[in-house]
C-alpha cells in the first residue's frame, strides 16, 4: 500500500523488484484512488530480500532515480514447535532456562543464526540444539522464542524462516514471468 505523490485520478502505480545488473523489473501494476493511494500485491518466487519501490506508472527516467527504495524480506514458510527443557544442557552445550533464546535444528550449524517471524513478530535467534524429532516440523523453539512471538498456545505450526544475513536477492525477468524489465 502506498500514496503517489499528487492527484492519482487517472494514474497507476507500480512495484518494481531490483534485478540483476541493476534493472527494475515490474511485478505488480494496478489504478491509484482519486487521492493517489493504491494497493497492490506480487508473489515472490522464493524466499530471500528484495529491493523494491514503488512508482509512478510511466515516470521519466529522472523521477525514478530519486525514488525511495525499501527491502521486502520474505520468509521460508515452515512447520514449528516449541519445547521447555528447562535445567538441562543442549546439544550445541548451551544451559537451558526458562528465558534462553535459541531454536532446535536436525542438521543446522550450531550457532547459525535465523530469523523466525510469525504474525506480524520476528526475532532473530541462534541454533542452540539438535531436534525436532517429529515428523513434518523442521525447527523447535525454546519456550521464551515461542512466548515472544506468540506462538506459545499454538504448540505447532507454521513460521516464517530465514538465515540471517541473507544479501538482497537478485531476481532475473526470467523467475517472473511477465515482469517488464526497465533500465
Amino acid at each position: 500500500t502506498g500514496m503517489l505523490a499528487g492527484s492519482g485520478s487517472g494514474r497507476s502505480a507500480e512495484i518494481q523488484l531490483q534485478g540483476q545488473s541493476g534493472s527494475w523489473l515490474t511485478v505488480a501494476r494496478g489504478p491509484a484512488a482519486r487521492d493517489g493511494s493504491f494497493k497492490l500485491s506480487w508473489r515472490a518466487p522464493k524466499s530471500g530480500r528484495f529491493l523494491a519501490r514503488a512508482v509512478t506508472a510511466g515516470a521519466h527516467k529522472s523521477e525514478l532515480a530519486a525514488t525511495p527504495t525499501t527491502v521486502i524480506t520474505v520468509h521460508n514458510k515452515t512447520q514449528a514447535t516449541w519445547y521447555d527443557q528447562a535445567g538441562t544442557t543442549s546439544a550445541c552445550g548451551v544451559k537451558l532456562r526458562k528465558a534462553t533464546l535459541g531454536v532446535a535444528h536436525k542438521t543446522l550449524p550450531c550457532g547459525t543464526r535465523l530469523d523466525f517471524s510469525f504474525r506480524g513478530k520476528s526475532i532473530t535467534i541462534p541454533v542452540i540444539d539438535r531436534g525436532p524429532f517429529v515428523n513434518g516440523v523442521s525447527y523447535d523453539l525454546t519456550i521464551e522464542v515461542a512466548r515472544r512471538l506468540g506462538f506459545v498456545n499454538t504448540g505447532r505450526g507454521a513460521v516464517g524462516v530465514l538465515r540471517s544475513g541473507t544479501k538482497l536477492t537478485q531476481l532475473s525477468a526470467a523467475e517472473l514471468p511477465g515482469a517488464q524489465v526497465l533500465p
